[in-house]
């Protein structure tokens, strides 16, 4: 399992890097043509072309730079594979400067696709309610 679970954490890492440096384009890329992104309190978001379109409009309006993960589990059955994670944001509004901190847990479902492991389904959770800060001053 260690070539696997390597290759399992390179998409798991591009993930998060993708995330945290707001690349739309990679962070759409890590997801199978019909992965599901399933955030807490939203609408499923439906294939690769819908997570590209909202991952535009997340990134142009919020800073993800502050994105941390922990992983908690990391496992692969056959061409399945599954990754626990806790993690932590403060996502700062691009005009406003208002932040939101962040908590919480990350579940993916992976699945072996020719090009590699791609993110099958990805669903959030928060471990606490999230903390509306105003835009720091000075």
């Amino acid at each position: 399992m260690n070539g696997e679970r390597d290759a399992i954490l390179m998409t798991l890492e591009a993930f998060d890097e993708a995330f945290a440096s707001g690349d739309a384009r990679a962070y759409a890329s890590t997801f199978a043509p019909d992965g599901r992104l399933l955030l807490l309190y939203s609408d499923p978001i439906q294939g690769r072309e819908a997570i590209l379109e909202d991952s535009l409009a997340t990134f142009a309006t919020w800073d993800t730079s502050a994105w941390r993960t922990e992983r908690q589990l990391v496992d692969a059955c056959g061409d399945r594979a599954w990754a626990l994670s806790t993690y932590s944001e403060t996502l700062v509004h691009r005009v406003e400067g208002r932040r939101r901190v962040i908590r919480g847990r990350l579940l993916h479902v992976l699945r072996r696709e020719p090009d590699g492991w791609r993110v099958e389904i990805a669903m959030n959770s928060h471990s606490r309610r999230v903390e509306e800060l105003p835009a720091e001053s000075g």
